[in-house]
């Protein structure tokens, strides 16, 4: 009897013990939470609560995190706080603000976020360290003012005529396969689109059935998906080590490998007819002529370049290819705003072919073409920055190692900027005289030091080709399918793949 009183006592005190021990752990991480919070609040940004760990991302939505992003910014203001898994950073929605922010050299930076580092490798262009993207960003805009982008280049003429020759075998493709045809011109636009990169960036003339061509476009497409912006991964990379994330990171690894060789083959071909007679006729001769001339070995090396090609081709044709299947589809679903764009092309080109010094008297066309870019933000996200140190504008800290984001969506989508955002509007970029006014809210190629170089190539492209479509087609919507405008919000927001009826004219 006594044995078995001493054993209950002991068993009281064990559980006693290990009740204290869990009351303790309690306390302890209650104490770790609320000094997470408040730290995390101390001098900072207005924001939503964020749990430890995980931060916000339990709440954002991996579809639309755009539009989740939004709705925090209509509720704390053109800048505000918010903790994304083990990141901290400043959501910037008012496009002002952010010129200033983006204008300072403290602010060149990117972010460690885990997958595009995975995706850029810390080499290239888009997401190099600043030293290293300086020169880059050099030899990369005089390339391009050499290939014909400024205004005044002598090969100005060539350039666009390349484009137009590519603009119009893209409609000889459509028109070719009847009076009425019912098709999705994703495929069309993609091949031709990157013929023009192809030619002016690897010297390669891409067949329909290039095999080469079709691996490079699919595995770009998959990367774009895979490296979103609202991805656990950048946020938690820890995730990696467990098998959901683990697998879809092997998968990313791979297709970004079968990305590098792609590029290798190109590059090697160049190299093998590459002579040093200071000249070059594509983007891959003018960096071997750049590293035969003495470019630092660090920089002008063979990984770095197939980086830079990577970067160069992927910017310049994905948010081209993507932004041209939106106009085709707005076009389609406004027939009014088409034959009004059709009209100012008949009005102002009078039969020639459009040269990119017509594009100031087309008004009309200036504004639709920027609506669209406007309503349906090819970047929702921006692409992000980093606070090397603390940041002071307008009596507002940001401080050092704070990861910035542009949210372009929300700047082009604020009510007190744009009334009524969300209807198609395109005489909002018109002023009283009907003349093209562009906004200072509107900026689809972001802002700043570090803003896009290749601006003005895809402008061209996207000029050209909407010559060359009103010119040929009238694009109507499928039949009584009507036309999906939700997209799909990966890095770039693309369209969901649909059908529209090409009519020739």
């Amino acid at each position: 009897m006594l044995t078995s009183q001493i054993h209950d006592k002991q068993v009281l005190l064990f559980y006693s013990h290990i009740i204290s021990m869990l009351v303790a752990a309690l306390v302890i991480l209650v104490s770790i939470f609320i000094l997470y919070v408040y730290y995390d609040r101390q001098e900072h940004l207005p924001g939503p609560w964020s749990l430890p760990i995980i931060g916000y991302l339990h709440k954002l939505d991996p579809v639309a995190p755009n539009l989740t992003l939004t709705k925090l910014a209509q509720k704390y203001g053109p800048i505000f706080g918010i903790k994304l898994g083990l990141v901290n950073i400043a959501v910037i929605s008012e496009a002002k603000l952010l010129k200033k922010v983006l204008l300072k050299d403290e602010t060149l930076g990117r972010p460690p976020l885990f997958m595009l580092h995975e995706m850029f490798g810390g080499k290239g262009l888009t997401y190099s360290p600043v030293s290293l993207w300086k020169d880059q960003r050099k030899f990369t805009a005089n390339f391009l003012k050499s290939a014909g982008i400024t205004k005044f280049s002598p090969a100005r003429k060539e350039l666009e005529d390349l484009m137009t020759n590519y603009a119009e075998d893209f409609v000889d493709h459509v028109s070719t396969q009847g009076n009425r045809v019912t098709l999705d011109p994703s495929e069309a636009l993609v091949h031709y689109v990157c013929s023009i990169a192809g030619t002016l960036l690897l010297g390669k003339l891409f067949s329909w059935d290039d095999e080469g061509r079709r691996n490079l476009i699919h595995n770009l497409d998959t990367i774009l998906h895979e490296a979103k912006l609202g991805g656990a991964l950048n946020y938690l990379p820890f995730l990696r080590f467990l098998p959901k994330y683990r697998e879809s990171l092997v998968a990313f690894r791979e297709t970004m490998d079968k990305v590098r060789k792609n590029l290798a083959v190109y590059i090697n071909e160049c190299q093998k007819t590459f002579s040093n007679d200071d000249s070059s006729t594509n983007f891959i001769e003018a960096f071997l002529l750049q590293r035969s001339r003495g470019g630092p070995p660090e920089i002008y090396n063979v990984d770095q370049l197939i980086y830079l090609v990577f970067d160069v081709f992927l910017g310049s044709t994905e948010t081209t290819i993507s932004l041209l299947k939106w106009i085709i589809l707005y076009l389609a679903q406004y027939q009014d705003v088409q034959d009004k764009v059709r009209q100012e092309f008949v009005e102002v080109l009078q039969g020639k072919t459009l040269e990119m010094s017509d594009v100031p008297k087309l008004s009309y066309t200036q504004a639709v073409l920027s609506e669209v870019s406007r309503i349906r933000t090819l970047v929702p996200l921006g692409f992000p920055h980093y606070a090397s140190e603390d940041i002071h504008v307008d009596d507002i800290k940001i401080r050092k190692g704070t990861t910035i984001m542009p949210l372009l969506w929300a700047i082009h989508m604020d009510p007190k900027v744009w009334d009524q955002p969300e209807d198609f509007r395109p005489e909002r970029f018109l002023d009283e005289e009907n003349k093209f006014a562009p906004s200072e809210s509107f900026i689809p190629f972001q802002c700043g030091k570090r803003m896009c170089v290749g601006d003005e190539f895809a402008r061209m492209m996207i000029y050209i080709f909407v010559a060359g479509l009103v010119k040929n087609f009238r694009v109507e919507p499928c039949g009584s399918i009507p036309v999906d405008f939700s997209g799909v919000c990966g890095l770039s927001l693309v369209p969901k793949a649909q059908k529209v009826v090409f009519v020739n004219i």
